[in-house]
């Protein structure tokens, strides 16, 4: 069943993809977009949350990925503008890096030969899809660190806190992002747009799913295969969705990497 919860946390992560490309080809404001999808995904966890102890510690932790989520946001708008979208994009990607590592050292979690190869293949993919990053900067290396420790979160509250209903986490989780990030918008005084509003409050559905079933999945299914299945497939059905959808053109170089990744995929799951 964890492999399904997966799936429905990759298909969810596409949907949001797609639907971001979309927004942005459309000219909606991408800040406002994440901001207002925060509402909807925390009404979501009230709506599906079972009873459960939270047990102590839980609340502060929730608030505290919250925190995560809107500071990783930031720095990857930051990246955008200093460094460029591919080494943002590469960089955030690679931050699975993190979570898999910490999983194998502290956890327990054992790869075996076949999964280390098909880690490397997919780390290979990552980094090489966006091209060559011309330099390392202090803000690439935020981005890494920040977006590594929201997977890790998930996965320490898994193992810290088996017993808690994922949707009641979600709630806390979610509208504190809902607060750090329209804070930050009243803050900067950004102009707010009813399309851009409408739009992040759709996202909210899938990004709330997305969260939903990979913590599901993670009661079963490995960090080291969790989150490089995620990243590889994202960027592997994202492109195919960019090829079909938008009419984006794919290089022969994409195209191997695209086959590279799903032998890397393969030898995960064996």
């Amino acid at each position: 069943m964890g492999y399904v919860y997966l799936v429905l946390s990759l298909t969810s992560s596409l949907i949001i993809a797609v639907a971001l490309r979309f927004f942005e080809n459309k000219g909606y404001d991408r800040v406002v977009i994440i901001a207002s999808n925060y509402l909807v995904a925390g009404s979501l966890g009230v709506a599906l949350s079972r009873p459960s102890d939270l047990r102590p510690g839980v609340l502060p932790f929730a608030v505290f990925v919250g925190l995560l989520f809107f500071s990783t946001f930031v720095a990857y708008s930051f990246v955008i503008k200093k460094d460029g979208i591919a080494p943002g994009v590469t960089f955030g990607r690679i931050s699975m890096a993190i979570p898999v590592l910490i999983s194998i050292i502290f956890w327990g979690e054992r790869p075996s030969l076949l999964n280390w190869m098909g880690l490397a293949a997919v780390g290979a993919v990552i980094l090489l899809w966006e091209g060559k990053i011309s330099r390392l900067s202090s803000s690439l290396i935020i981005l890494f660190l920040l977006s590594g420790s929201i997977s890790t979160s998930l996965k320490f509250f898994k193992v810290k806190f088996p017993q808690v209903d994922e949707g009641r986490f979600l709630v806390f989780l979610f509208f504190s992002a809902l607060f750090w990030s329209w804070a930050y918008i009243f803050l900067t005084g950004r102009k707010l747009e009813g399309n851009s509003v409408i739009g992040g409050l759709a996202i909210g559905i899938p990004n709330f799913f997305s969260s939903y079933f990979l913590l599901k999945a993670l009661q079963t299914v490995p960090a080291y295969i969790s989150f490089p299945f995620i990243s590889v497939n994202l960027i592997i059905l994202s492109t195919i969705a960019g090829y079909l959808v938008f009419s984006e053109k794919l290089c022969r170089r994409k195209l191997l990497l695209l086959v590279f990744g799903a032998v890397g995929v393969a030898l995960l799951a064996l």
